[in-house]
């Protein structure tokens, strides 16, 4: 929830300290990058330390960065506090203490209250954040997103118990041998590469598409010039599309499987992204809208179909690389989301709708892999 309350008042801040479509794309790109950076460690430290201390860290963390965000007077000093903010990195211990409380049978009944919860939360944030931003001011984005953060410290510090086991310094080394060495039997294989390649375009598109929609939506010289609240209302519908097809594509990959999944969802992308190269066009805002939302659509298809691709893929490989495969993806695809945000808006400073012709190729190169080179069982 503070994530996207905050994502909802950002361009309105960052205006209000001189702030460009550049500067607004690294604040949200540092917060990517320090998170990317501290996953790691930290997740690796709260093996040997214990989960409970290691998020209490990193939630002070968060929180320290959050309540300087709410004091920060220009853009040098938002782009700091940000990166502050990301060091928090504590996402991926919650997911290892989702390992800790159920049983290996049971990962997928935690991951999914897990998952629904995280989304419930990022909705129901785009709604309060507008209010905020309108009624209380952008500035207070912060200070209510620290507010629920002090909660959250309050509640893992007196209800979070204590349930994983500790590893000697001897075995995490030797277990980081392995990694290492399963990183590289995974990588010889052309298929491997190709599903890495796949989702480094989804998590690429991730990075920086939602936020980009919020400053185009907002933007008063070249956007709708739309306020906090009711552009808030408009992502939300966007974004309980794009759910509901995250949904639909998870009940088909089991009949249609990931591969042709995918090209459907990339097939919709390329058509319907050709309206942007019609600017007079699609600069309305109701076709600017039904576009986006059945862009949105298009990369929901695509979404569950990689994850499966890749999990397919290294079943073929080798069953046992599970872990090693999957985490490997994810570091990367973690930079790759870190970079979107850097890299794409100074883009929108040039035009408008730059962006979006980087996403309409961005899906001709993902199709193409796809199509020629991904194998055709899956």
């Amino acid at each position: 929830m503070g994530m996207s309350i905050i994502q909802i008042g950002l361009p309105s801040f960052v205006e209000s300290v001189a702030g460009t479509l550049t500067s607004y794309g690294i604040i949200i790109g540092v917060f990517s990058v320090t998170q990317c950076i501290f996953q790691y460690p930290y997740a690796a430290v709260s093996d040997k330390l214990g989960r409970r201390k290691i998020i209490l860290f990193g939630m002070l963390i968060y929180l320290l960065g959050t309540f300087l965000c709410f004091t920060a007077q220009d853009v040098i000093q938002l782009i700091i506090y940000r990166a502050i903010q990301g060091a928090g990195a504590y996402t991926s211990i919650l997911q290892a203490i989702i390992g800790d409380i159920y049983k290996k049978d049971q990962h997928s009944q935690g991951m999914g209250k897990y998952s629904l919860s995280m989304n419930g939360g990022y909705f129901l944030g785009f709604i309060i954040g507008g209010y905020i931003s309108s009624f209380l001011g952008f500035r207070n984005i912060f200070l209510i997103s620290g507010l629920l953060i002090c909660i959250s410290i309050i509640f893992v510090f007196f209800v979070l118990k204590e349930n994983n086991n500790t590893e000697t310094i001897e075995d995490q080394d030797k277990s980081l041998d392995f990694n290492v060495k399963n990183i590289k039997i995974l990588l010889k294989e052309r298929q491997y590469i190709f599903s890495l390649l796949l989702n480094c375009v989804r998590w690429f598109l991730f990075g920086f598409i939602t936020a980009y929609l919020v400053w185009v939506l907002q933007d008063s010289v070249r956007g709708f010039g739309l306020d906090e609240i009711t552009s808030s209302y408009m992502m939300l519908v966007i974004l309980a599309l794009y759910v509901l097809f995250i949904f639909i594509s998870s009940k088909l990959l089991h009949r249609f499987g990931p591969r042709k999944m995918m090209m459907v969802g990339q097939i919709i992308v390329m058509f319907f992204g050709i309206a942007f190269f019609f600017p007079d066009f699609v600069m309305n805002l109701p076709v600017f809208l039904i576009i986006v939302s059945t862009l949105g659509i298009g990369i929901a298809l695509f979404d569950p179909s990689g994850n499966t691709l890749l999990l397919e893929v290294i079943e073929d490989i080798q069953p046992d690389l599970k872990g090693s495969g999957i985490g490997f993806n994810n570091a990367i695809g973690f930079f790759c989301a870190a970079i979107a945000p850097i890299i794409m808006s100074p883009l929108g400073e040039i035009e408008i709708l730059s962006p979006f012709y980087v996403v309409f190729g961005l899906m001709i190169f993902s199709l193409i892999i796809s199509k020629f080179l991904v194998n055709k069982k899956y």
